[in-house]
């Protein structure tokens, strides 16, 4: 199988995320976070996590595996208080789109974000919040720093929009 260029899929991402802003505005989260959801169901398998295994172990399991595909060229989990986690990407293979749709005012993808959390909601029951905005550093690293909460009741997922034109068979 051919490799994918980065610089393509970073675009790809970035024009996905933007048509789906366009036209849900806010309501484009559901995707952002649904689609991790979806993700990681799919590749759980392949990330070796183990029944013993605490969050940060499955964490750091689940970066590593990003790392390993190319998604990143490091990426790091860090514990920075109690309840407080460092998470820490450099050169993401979608941070040029990402800050573009974030100075747009858009809502980005949070590919690897989605992940790890979905990773914390299904494993281990927990959920987590982004404190504030990501940093991004000039070295091409883009910085979150997440709090982690008991997970709350998932909301019912909202009606499926119809498209504006008829699908093609």
């Amino acid at each position: 199988m051919s490799k994918i260029d980065p610089t393509y899929f970073d675009r790809q991402i970035y024009a996905l995320y933007r048509a789906i802003w366009e036209r849900w505005g806010e309501e484009a989260w559901y995707v952002v976070w649904r689609s991790g959801e979806i993700l990681f169901d799919q590749i759980e398998p392949e990330l070796g996590l183990q029944a013993d295994d605490d969050p940060f172990v499955a964490m750091q399991r689940l970066a590593d595996y990003l790392q390993r595909v190319g998604y990143v060229a490091e990426i790091a989990v860090r514990r920075v208080g109690d309840d407080e986690w460092d998470y820490e990407m450099r050169d993401p293979v979608i941070l040029p789109g990402a800050e573009r749709l974030i100075a747009e005012g858009a809502v980005p993808a949070h590919i690897s974000t989605t992940l790890m959390f979905a990773l914390l909601k299904k494993r281990f029951g927990l959920g987590a919040e982004m404190v504030g905005d990501p940093t991004f550093a000039a070295d091409g690293r883009a910085i979150e720093r997440w709090r982690l909460k008991a997970a709350a009741r998932p909301a019912p997922p909202p009606p499926a929009p119809q498209p504006d034109h008829p699908a093609r068979p």
